[in-house]
């Protein structure tokens, strides 16, 4: 006699969607939450940066402050000064300290000096003050890109750091529409202490809510981990969180972060060993050209246009346009960098950057001139952003915020020549076509370095 056996039925759960995790639900939430802030504070940076730029003409009209163009654009470059310093000194710092305390130190940095530039009396005592400010500035954005990689999705790393970095552009928007509906009134004081209480609100949010993580998290992962309780949590690539408890907590992110401190004694020397040093000078040489032509546009467009015999209200535009265009234009070129890679989209940003800024040149027709500075918007800041993500990605998590410090820090080189150039160039009285010709040269010669890079995604 048999018995038949009945195959079991299938799972009656099969036939509906798994519950959500609720660790995912707060992982995406807090990953949400790290871009954002990191967002922000760039964002405030980049209107305490670039609001020099829109304030220059009403201080060349200063008849107290005594500047002309020469000193304006010495004044102009020492905020750049500030930012390689801050960037060099500050991405080692955060590598071993944590990118948490270090982007609250120098948000506060260039936020209290940001209020000493509002009340300058004299020229050098607001270029000190512009100076110290940008050591700040110059701190905060090594670390909030490295701090925002760690939290990126796989396959997002691009599109983060150009949600991140377009905190600058959107800084120097908000800048220019703050001079273009209340510069009048507000006078170039007034628009500095805007940004001074703009940086207050968001560096509270950030000391309330910002969390942190240990350098290093993904280099040395904990042995007891399994595979499960591994990717619990943890969307992101090498380098970013590992564990879902922790990152629900907010707190240290790693629990191998002594071994990798071990294995990475030294971050600064890192970065220019094991074959990376040809690489880390290229990274710079391509930082430095594109920097000068992006933050050469954003110190001097204004009065370029100026220059160029466009109204005041009309040249305010042309910056309001070309950080635009960088805000816009740059999420579509990140969207075909987490597809295709980063080195072509870099070169080919740099390029088109350089093509529009001889466009520049020859003025013309408001509405295609505009268009031109939208370009050189997009062409400029993608580039900045993409190499930013490249750098990042080609160094091990224990020597990120280092190398995104030293390529920022020393490429910064390029944003203090900017200004200076722009001063010596219309002092001589060659012209604004000149200057354009100048930032054209370093976004072409930014182009070129990256060329010269070994033609691999890192």
């Amino acid at each position: 006699m048999t018995t038949d056996v009945q195959a079991p039925a299938p799972a009656r759960a099969s036939a509906r969607p798994p519950a959500p995790d609720p660790t995912d639900r707060r992982t995406r939430a807090l990953t949400r939450a790290v871009v954002a802030l990191c967002t922000a504070a760039i964002t405030v940076e980049g209107f305490d940066l670039i609001v020099y730029g829109v304030a220059m003409p009403s201080m060349l009209a200063d008849s107290h402050l005594g500047l002309d163009k020469t000193l304006a654009g010495t004044l102009g470059s020492l905020v750049y000064l500030g930012m390689l310093i801050g960037a060099v000194v500050c991405g080692p710092l955060a590598d071993r300290l944590g990118r948490r305390r270090l982007v609250l130190a120098s948000g506060v940095i260039f936020t209290l000096f940001t209020v000493g530039c509002a009340v300058a009396a004299t020229p050098w005592q607001f270029g000190l003050f512009r100076l110290l400010a940008g050591i700040g500035m110059g701190g905060v954005m090594p670390s909030c890109i490295a701090l925002a990689k760690e939290y990126a999705p796989r396959g997002r790393s691009a599109l983060v750091a150009t949600i991140v970095l377009a905190g600058v552009p959107v800084g120097g928007v908000l800048a220019a529409l703050t001079a273009a509906a209340w510069g009048d009134s507000l006078g170039w004081r007034g628009l500095f202490g805007v940004g001074a209480a703009l940086s207050t609100l968001v560096f509270v949010g950030v000391y309330a809510l910002l969390p942190d993580s240990r350098p290093g998290a993904a280099d040395a992962p904990d042995p007891r981990a399994t595979p499960s309780t591994a990717s619990v949590g943890s969307p992101g690539p090498v380098g970013g969180p590992a564990s879902g408890g922790s990152l629900a907590s907010g707190g240290s992110l790693a629990s191998g972060g002594p071994t990798a401190e071990a294995k990475n004694p030294s971050p600064a020397r890192s970065v220019l060993s094991d074959g990376r040093a040809r690489t880390t000078v290229l990274f710079v040489v391509a930082n430095f050209a594109v920097l000068l032509a992006w933050y050469g546009l954003n110190t001097w467009l204004t009065q370029l246009m100026r220059e160029m015999d466009y109204p005041l209200g009309s040249a305010l535009q042309f910056t309001l346009v070309l950080n635009l265009g960088a805000v816009i234009g740059s999420f579509a070129i990140a969207a075909v960098a987490d597809r295709i890679g980063p080195r072509l989209v870099t070169i080919g940003s740099a390029a088109l950057s350089s093509v529009a800024v001889v466009g520049l040149s020859l003025g013309g027709n408001t509405v295609v001139v505009l268009c031109l500075t939208a370009l050189a918007g997009v062409g400029a800041h993608s580039s900045l952003t993409v190499l930013n993500d490249w750098v990042a990605s080609t160094y091990p998590a224990s020597i990120r915020a280092t190398a995104l410090g030293y390529v920022s820090g020393f490429g910064r080189a390029g944003a203090i020549v900017a200004p200076l150039l722009g001063g010596w160039i219309l002092t001589a009285s060659l012209g604004p076509t000149t200057v354009f010709y100048v930032f054209a040269g370093a976004a072409a010669l930014s182009a070129a370095a990256l060329l010269a890079i070994p033609g691999r995604r890192a």
